[in-house]
């Protein structure tokens, strides 16, 4: 497997905000949820809902994907993948910026990926206009607080869990002069267990499929930022990331193919060796200038960020209980993502209370995907290229993005008006450079009610672009358990949102109810043939309904109560895929959490969380749950804290998916190991 030996510059980024782009006393939309790691328990906050990394006893010790889950309306599954209110395409943001780390295989980070080096993270229905326009349900965007001179020097983390886990992280935080130099570092050791059941029944019969493998991914993630004070308006910025994922792992496949009498037609066992490496960098420089004014700013930015995936896999296919391999062959997979993002975005305050935004996006996306296969000669190893297994691919897409806005305010009401336009060139290997301009209108109303509520209404229109991967016309074989195949036609899929949502405010309970709509054409959705091979396809016109409430009960000092539920109609038009009409399903979500202070230096958490069964274009997702319960004891003054976490208590996040039309039927069970605990000691100087 191809080793990349990568030199990072100890460069860095410092923004004084999450987002460098958007003035940070803006005012912020209803629709926003945020994650931040200053220290408050449970979800808070006032127009912003809040959750504590550091202080969410079950998912601090645990991944981004833990974390996410105590988010409202915000699922992730076993294998990392995103759902929030009922949509899996909400885009993600590395410090406002996408990262070609986190499309296709961000699932595979999100379960890495420690919840306390990223310990700042938003999620806003209604981005902001200076952000990209991608993502139906909104954005995601993951990024670390702002640190000071007050904030501790050095932050040393150690844990261990069962099964040989391993996790350690420092954080370096310095202000020498006219200096601002954070770096962190982490390394984690995982143990990933997964099972794997499939039956598929056709016209010709039923074919059964099931796999046990374990793998123990080695993560190393690493940041320097340093930003330095030109002036007392003038903050100049640079960043730089590093990330490398790499491990190998072995699955013994077991096929069994069965006549429609019930006969056995075939059976064999394919073991899988299979190398995997994902590794990633970003460089990137920020300029932020503040005018006399402090709401008057601009903000430049450049970043380019590279993501590598190389696989080796090696088959035997072997007749099930005699040791006789009857087959060899191998795979080898390489892509590679250049991702080129500038922008510069521009704030103005005027009399009258006006405020004005304007900026420029560009982005280039340049990507390249090959895959090798070969037999094996059983006698001499000599190896046989296997031309339909191996291909060639590449992808490029320029996107080039004005837009502006206006914001006004009339004492207790306010609104903005807004319009982004957008030029976006696309070419794939052998195929016709593709060119379109579109629009994307946007339209926010917000009221306060007095002191302690505020109502909002909003309209946006955004949009779903299919990644380089989901346009590779080439099946891809790698996994046998899991075949799937991109789709050179498809369009990209738009989106019309609208929102109504309330936020009231008192000093023990928050309450904030949202109904929300969305419109879509085109939806991207995966459809599984009666060769089990998943494609890629546009699923017509379809909308979703949908009211979300969340709440937070602080009644004493000790205790806080979170509660959120999500409850919404999905349609999916079936006629595309061979159903007689559209079909659709009322889904939902609920979750809760407790937590106690059980005395001065003893916290107590408990959380859980129940989603439904989820309409899929063929069937649906059966419904599952989970448990989850943390404990932290703090020393020394709080400079040390002791954390025991474990998720997953009753293994409930089993994910059954099933497939029923009239010529396939299909049921798939995965899983991962259940009740993971972990043990961490964090200190800071």
């Amino acid at each position: 497997m191809k080793r990349n030996q990568l030199i990072i510059p100890a460069i860095a980024l410092l923004s004084h905000a999450a987002l460098a782009q958007t003035p940070v006393d803006m005012n912020l939309s209803l629709q926003n949820i945020e994650i931040q790691g200053k220290r408050f328990v449970g979800l808070n906050g006032g127009e912003v809902k809040r959750l504590q990394v550091e202080n969410n006893l079950s998912s601090m010790t645990g991944t981004v994907s833990e974390a996410f889950r105590q988010m409202p309306s915000l699922v992730t599954d076993i294998e990392g993948g995103v759902t929030y209110r009922g949509s899996s395409k909400a885009r993600m943001l590395i410090n406002g910026v996408p990262y070609g780390l986190l499309e296709e295989y961000s699932g595979d980070v999100l379960i890495q990926l420690p919840a306390l080096f990223f310990n700042h993270i938003s999620m806003s229905a209604l981005p902001d206009i200076s952000l990209v326009p991608d993502g139906d349900a909104g954005l995601l965007n993951l990024s670390s607080s702002y640190y000071t001179k007050e904030d501790s020097p050095l932050t040393v983390t150690l844990g261990a869990g069962l099964q040989e886990r391993y996790n350690a992280g420092a954080v370096v935080n310095l202000h020498p002069g006219k200096f601002h130099i954070v770096g962190k570092y982490n390394y984690r050791r995982e143990y990933r267990k997964r099972s794997f059941d499939k039956t598929t029944t056709t016209e010709t019969g039923t074919t059964i499929m099931n796999n046990n493998a374990a793998a123990r991914p080695d993560v190393h993630l690493a940041d320097l930022s340093v930003g330095y004070d030109l002036t007392s308006k003038d903050l100049l910025t640079v960043y730089g990331l590093y990330h490398l994922m790499d491990y190998s792992r072995y699955g013994g496949i077991n096929n069994k193919v069965l006549n429609p009498d019930g006969s056995v037609k075939n059976q064999m066992t394919r073991h899988r060796y299979n190398d995997q490496r994902q590794d990633a960098y970003a460089v990137e420089a920020r300029w932020n200038h503040q005018f006399a004014n402090p709401l008057d700013r601009l903000d430049v930015t450049f970043n380019y960020n590279d993501f590598g995936y190389d696989e080796d896999n090696y088959y035997e296919n072997e007749k099930p209980g005699t040791g006789i391999i009857l087959k060899k062959d191998n795979m080898f997979i390489n892509q590679d993502k250049h991702n080129y993002y500038l922008s510069a975005a521009f704030g103005k305050s005027f009399a009258g209370d006006w405020y004005l935004k304007a900026g420029y996006i560009g982005r280039i996306k340049d990507e390249d995907y090959k895959t090798e296969t070969n037999d094996i000669n059983l006698d001499d190893d000599a190896w046989t290229p296997v031309a339909n297994k191996s291909y060639d691919f590449s992808f490029n897409r320029n996107t080039h993005l004005l837009y502006a806005s206006v914001d006004k305010r009339w004492n207790n009401f306010s609104a903005e008006a807004g319009l982004q336009g957008e030029l976006n060139t696309q070419k794939l290997k052998s195929y016709d450079r593709n060119t379109r301009f579109r629009v994307y209108p946007r339209v926010e109303l917000s009221l306060q009610t007095g002191k302690a509520g505020s109502l909002s209404l909003s309209y946006l229109q955004r949009v779903i672009r299919p990644y380089g991967a989901d346009l590779n016309p080439f099946i891809q074989y790698g996994d046998p358990t899991h075949l799937t195949q991109g789709n050179p036609d498809l369009k990209d899929e738009l989106i019309h949102s609208l929102e109504l949502s309330y936020l009231v405010t008192t000093k023990h309970f928050r309450l904030s109810p949202a109904l929300y709509y969305r419109n879509k054409s085109n939806r991207i959705m995966e459809v599984m043939n009666e060769e089990s091979v998943w494609q890629k396809t546009n699923i017509g016109h379809s909308q979703a309904v949908g009211f979300e409430l969340s709440a937070n009960w602080s009644p004493v000092r000790l205790l806080n109560v979170g509660f959120s539920g999500n409850v919404y109609r999905d349609e999916i038009d079936g006629r595309t895929v061979g159903y007689d009409e559209k079909k659709s399903m009322v889904c939902g979500d609920l979750k809760g959490s407790i937590s106690i202070n059980i005395t001065s230096t003893t916290e107590l958490q408990m959380d859980g969380f129940y989603i439904s069964d989820q309409l899929t274009p063929q069937g649906k997702i059966k419904s599952h749950s989970t448990v989850n319960a943390g404990l932290s004891q703090y020393f020394m003054n709080r400079k040390l804290r002791a954390n025991l976490s474990i998720n997953n208590i009753f293994d409930g996040l089993e994910e059954k998916t099933i497939i029923d039309t009239d010529k396939l039927q299909m049921e798939q069970i995965r899983n991962r190991d259940a009740r993971v605990t972990w043990l961490t000691l964090t200190y800071s100087l």
